[in-house]
């Protein structure tokens, strides 16, 4: 666990427009700093970041926060992963508290370093050690340079071992940890034995970078060829994309995602600047692999070997795209090709013409279906029914009347048979997934933010919150946290930080509270007061309403029990509302900053 101290440190240490400026080009804009978004496209920049107050706010996609929310979002990381890149950054070290052995974040990070020094302790041999000659031979042969050895942390596990055992041991690691890897097998109590050997190793990466898991592959033609981790407290196979890490800035560059088969394929493209691929762990396509993809981009190709069964799971693939909420293209390379062997042979440009032409799944599916089942008035039956089963897993009805329409132009299908079957569920999900109406209207909800901005910019209105209690009432379920956690913000430091205080935040508030942070900025205290007053007003007012529909249901309910002395009480109750709301001041709320 990193101390908040520690935290505190770095987050002063560090400059948020240098950060950010690592992924965005950023200009000079007044006291701020803008450029173009990088979670959504845009051609007019509205990303705006602020290095006085050490925070960032997209007014396009509400994307903001303090600069450890900006590596969590953009390079997915957890919290401490982040606080850790910006210290490694500032060449800040940082110690922890001695760590539990339990499933949270500093037992993770103990297990990343396990796998990090076993990888080290592979990639040595590969190029240090004369046992390492032959692998590098095969990469040699099968056109791996150097470069793209070192880039992959490629590595070389011996016929008899590594060393991997006595390694862990002299560095005081738990040999339970290392088995909680897969890294080591054991025969005795005391007996362990390493899991990969007299195979080139290939670390597998999370999208932060660490390595989470690996896999090994036989320099000559025994079985099995690969061989991969298994399930561990880091790794699921099915939510891990290889090479993924290393793609994370072309696919951004390029607003692709191409998916092949093997590790090879990866470091293949990669070499002939085909900078976007990834690759399944011999796992078919799942749906968590194509979610992951959707938070780099929304344009994901699978490639395919041209032969039956490349179509075969091209097809198959289209059903876990439409459950991922993305729709997808498929590309196929020649018959007895792959992508290593075809890129190395016919270079960057031929693959790339394939990736350019690659179909929507949508039609390569309905045509395979054509294919498969047939013209006649059995097959089309068939046909149908498999359309409408895949077709009733959109959540999108817009996507559903568009696929049904390409289904009945490419297949001569009835329209009004499509349609029934797969919007039924369509509709069941979506009244599902309805969200409930906001609790609270636009104009209370124009009080709501104000008033958090005037406190943001003026400590004088912290101290007006803070001592009415009867309009803090008032504030939503939606705001009531911000609210709170300014006033412990001030409370506890005598200030208000914004970048400290939007990461003890959702991510949504955290971001508003960026927003507000920096359309209220250039306001003065007088400014601030006035506009708190009318606000905190109108809360009151809102606050004193409720109660007074509270009073008017007690009442009835006395009524209706024939209670005299409780009708009475709750009457009196009701009056004493009705003058505290006359007594307040009936102005209009009138905004002096613009709200966007």
């Amino acid at each position: 666990m990193i101390s908040p101290e520690k935290i505190t440190e770095i987050r002063q240490r560090a400059s948020i427009v240098e950060v950010i400026s690592d992924y965005v080009t950023l200009k000079k804009a007044g006291r701020n700093h803008m450029g173009l978004c990088p979670f959504h496209g845009e051609k007019t920049p509205s990303f705006t970041v602020s290095e006085e107050k050490g925070i960032y706010h997209c007014f396009g996609c509400h994307a903001g926060g303090s600069v450890f929310n900006f590596l969590m979002q953009y390079d997915h990381l957890t919290f401490p992963e982040a606080v850790e890149r910006v210290a490694k950054r500032y060449g800040i070290v940082i110690e922890r508290s001695e760590r539990s052995r339990g499933t949270g974040a500093g037992d993770r990070e103990y297990l990343y370093r396990i796998n990090e020094r076993a990888a080290a302790n592979y990639q040595k041999i590969l190029f240090h050690h004369p046992e390492g000659r032959k692998a590098l031979e095969y990469l040699t042969s099968r056109g791996v340079d150097e470069a793209a050895a070192h880039k992959f942390v490629l590595g070389y596990a011996p016929q008899g071992g590594s060393g991997l055992v006595q390694l862990l041991r002299q560095e005081n690691v738990a040999m339970d940890d290392a088995l909680r890897l897969g890294l080591l097998g054991q025969r005795t109590p005391r007996q362990y034995h390493e899991k990969f050997f007299a195979r080139l190793i290939f670390p597998i990466a999370n999208p932060a970078g660490k390595i989470v898991a690996f896999g090994g592959r036989v320099l000559d033609n025994a079985l099995p060829k690969y061989l991969n981790s298994s399930e561990t407290p880091l790794f699921h196979k099915g939510a891990t994309l290889y090479g993924l890490y290393q793609a994370k800035e072309g696919i951004r560059k390029s607003d692709r995602v191409v998916v092949v088969e093997g590790y090879l394929d990866v470091i293949a493209l990669a070499q002939h600047e085909i900078s976007y691929s990834v690759a399944t762990l011999g796992t078919a396509l799942t749906v968590d692999h194509i979610r992951l993809l959707s938070r780099y981009t929304k344009n994901v190709i699978a490639l395919f070997d041209g032969d039956d069964a490349g179509q075969k799971a091209a097809a198959r693939s289209f059903e876990v795209f439409v459950e991922a909420g993305l729709l997808g293209r498929a590309a196929f390379l020649p018959k007895q090709d792959d992508p290593d062997t075809f890129v190395r042979r016919h270079g960057k440009a031929r693959l790339e013409a394939i990736l350019d032409k690659a179909v929507p799944l949508a039609d390569f599916f309905f045509l395979w279906l054509e294919r498969r089942y047939g013209k006649s008035l059995e097959g089309k039956s068939q046909i149908a029914a498999e359309v409408s089963r895949v077709l009733g897993k959109l959540n999108n009805p817009l996507e559903v009347d568009l696929l049904v329409r390409r289904a009945v132009d490419l297949l001569g299908i009835r329209e009004e048979t499509l349609r029934r079957r797969a919007s039924a569920p369509v509709a069941a999900r979506t009244a599902q997934n309805t969200p409930p109406a906001p609790s609270s209207s636009p104009r209370q909800d124009k009080a709501e933010r104000l008033l958090i901005g005037a406190m943001l910019r003026s400590p004088k209105v912290i101290e007006q919150v803070a001592m009415d209690q009867e309009a803090r009432e008032g504030f939503s379920s939606e705001w009531a946290p911000a609210v709170d956690a300014i006033l412990n913000e001030w409370q506890n430091h005598q200030n208000i930080e914004v970048a400290r205080l939007s990461e003890t935040l959702a991510a949504e508030v955290a971001s508003e509270m960026a927003r507000l942070a920096l359309e209220t900025e250039g306001l003065t205290d007088d400014v601030c007061g006035k506009m708190a007053a009318d606000c905190l007003a109108r809360l009151k007012r809102k606050h004193i309403n409720a109660q007074k529909r509270d009073e008017r249901l007690k009442i009835r309910v006395a009524e209706e029990q024939k209670d005299e002395n409780a009708k009475r009480e709750r009457i009196l109750e009701w009056q004493d509302l009705v003058r505290k709301e006359r007594q307040l001041d009936h102005r209009k709320l009138e905004p002096k900053t613009p709200v966007r």
